[in-house]
């Protein structure tokens, strides 16, 4: 039995949100140590959270804590596709092969749902079907309860949850036999490859709500490898935002971002401490760090 080349490649435009083109994440969750937690009071009662830094011929205003704090991890560290709803349709540079679909559900060994009040969770995505009275795909509602475990952030002292935006274009691949095939007329009525995608949902609550991360795909419970040469695109990556977390609940809000926030965190009313609101609203960042002090 011969075998066949698998591409899965998939990418999240967030551009007309303000975001990118190609929307990768890395998140890490921690705990944030007293000793931690004093270096953070005393640069900011002596305003020293941001510096001056330089990229190229770019001057902006960053954070060597706040950078550092991709490093707490001891709960979770991902890196991926960013995506909504696990929207997981565009492939705009179509690298993808025309020998695949995505089958039902994610890969459970593999996809999370990330909480922080210790409860379990059962939600509904949307997925495209095969219709095959039209000859075309529908959307319609899919009970995504027994294809997620639920991993539980445990609440007690502070939590940190770091989310840095990069460009990332989803790119895993393999050579599989082609005895794996199989007729699914859900989707399609020739012989395809079906895979399940490994996807974690950070549920953060709060004006925040979630997103999600396509991290890894599946075919017979096999991963696809990622090829992280060709999922790089320009290199760049952008501000990290921070979440601090008392109790399962987000008490502060801080963020290296020198420009207006953009998705997953575009719409939040907690006010956050970053180079933007400090220039903006110095007020409302002197309120913000003032608070963040007496918390801390």
């Amino acid at each position: 039995m011969g075998k066949e080349k698998i591409i899965v490649a998939r990418n999240y435009d967030s551009s007309d949100t303000g975001g990118i083109q190609n929307h990768g994440v890395e998140v890490s969750i921690g705990c944030l140590t007293v000793e931690k937690s004093e270096i953070l009071k005393s640069l900011l009662k002596n305003d020293d959270l941001f510096e001056e830094m330089k990229f190229g011929f770019n001057t902006f205003q960053g954070s060597s804590f706040l950078t550092e704090l991709m490093d707490v991890n001891e709960h979770y560290h991902k890196q991926g596709m960013i995506t909504y709803e696990s929207e997981l349709y565009d492939d705009s540079e179509e690298l993808s092969t025309d020998n695949w679909n995505f089958g039902d559900g994610c890969n459970k060994k593999a996809s999370s749902w990330v909480v922080f009040d210790e409860k379990d969770r059962g939600l509904k995505k949307e997925v495209l079907k095969f219709d095959a009275a039209t000859g075309e795909f529908v959307k319609t509602w899919k009970d995504t309860t027994p294809t997620r475990s639920t991993l539980k952030i445990p609440k007690e002292g502070l939590s940190v949850v770091s989310v840095r935006s990069e460009s990332l274009y989803f790119y895993a691949e393999g050579d599989f036999p082609t005895d794996k095939k199989s007729i699914n007329e859900d989707y399609s009525d020739e012989l395809r490859f079906y895979v399940q995608p490994g996807i974690d949902t950070i549920w953060l609550g709060s004006d925040f709500g979630d997103f999600d991360i396509l991290h890894s795909v599946y075919l017979d419970g096999e991963e696809l490898g990622r090829n992280f040469e060709k999922e790089e695109r320009s290199g760049d990556i952008f501000y990290s935002t921070h979440l601090l977390l008392r109790n399962g609940i987000i008490v502060a809000w801080l963020a290296t971002n020198n420009n207006p926030h953009f998705f997953p965190f575009g719409d939040a009313s907690l006010p956050c401490i970053s180079p933007y609101l400090k220039q903006n609203n110095p007020e409302a960042y002197e309120a913000a760090v003032e608070s963040l002090q007496r918390l801390l």
